[in-house]
């Protein structure tokens, strides 16, 4: 489904209240409750429990929503479910304890391989994070592939630690030590500290 907009922003209530309010939904074959949300920069997590009338039948599946609020676009949202394979992978874990198992929802589609990839982003932030606090001033790193800085025209894959602003560390490549730089706790996570 593509993007639905509003012409004004959201000024009463947050997006994620919206959409727990405007997907809680009741008709003859089904009832739909938003029992938890939780907002990723511009991604809302819902879990949706949906519980089938004629079978009795309930199961938890995590509602993927996009959305934007500002004066300039009104408030809009384009929304998934994990059956869909969503890109957003940044699903917090509160949220995915509520789910149910993959085999007890009646069309799973790619619910399986997005847990799988939620799962995979979230090891891949714990490495980013761990590697992080082991860089002492004077660090070198090296990633496996160079990392180009837009139109600088910088293009490294050996960086030297030099500080930490607000807990991010900075960088500079080896080959541009005048260039400071953060890199992205992905790139991070893939990095090797060189002895």
């Amino acid at each position: 489904m593509g993007w639905l907009f509003h012409n004004d922003m959201l000024t009463h209530q947050t997006p994620a209240e919206y959409i727990a309010q405007h997907f809680s939904h009741e008709n003859d074959t089904c009832k739909a409750t938003v029992i938890a949300t939780a907002t990723v920069r511009g991604t809302i997590y819902a879990a949706i429990r949906n519980e089938i009338k004629n079978t009795n039948k309930t199961y938890v599946f995590c509602g993927v929503f996009l959305f934007k609020n500002n004066k300039k676009d009104g408030f809009g949202y384009k929304d998934m479910d994990e059956g869909m394979g969503p890109c957003e992978v940044d699903c917090p874990d509160r949220i995915m304890r509520l789910l149910s198992p993959v085999d007890d929802m009646p069309s799973p589609g790619y619910a399986a391989e997005w847990r799988t990839r939620v799962a995979a982003a979230k090891q891949q932030r714990a490495n980013a994070r761990r590697n992080a606090k082991t860089f002492a001033p004077g660090d070198t790193i090296r990633l496996p592939e160079p990392v180009q800085f837009g139109k600088s025209g910088v293009s490294a894959d050996r960086f030297t630690f030099h500080e930490y602003r607000k807990r991010t560390p900075i960088f500079s490549p080896v080959s541009h030590p005048y260039f400071l730089c953060r890199l992205r706790q992905s790139t991070l996570a893939a990095a090797t500290l060189e002895a």
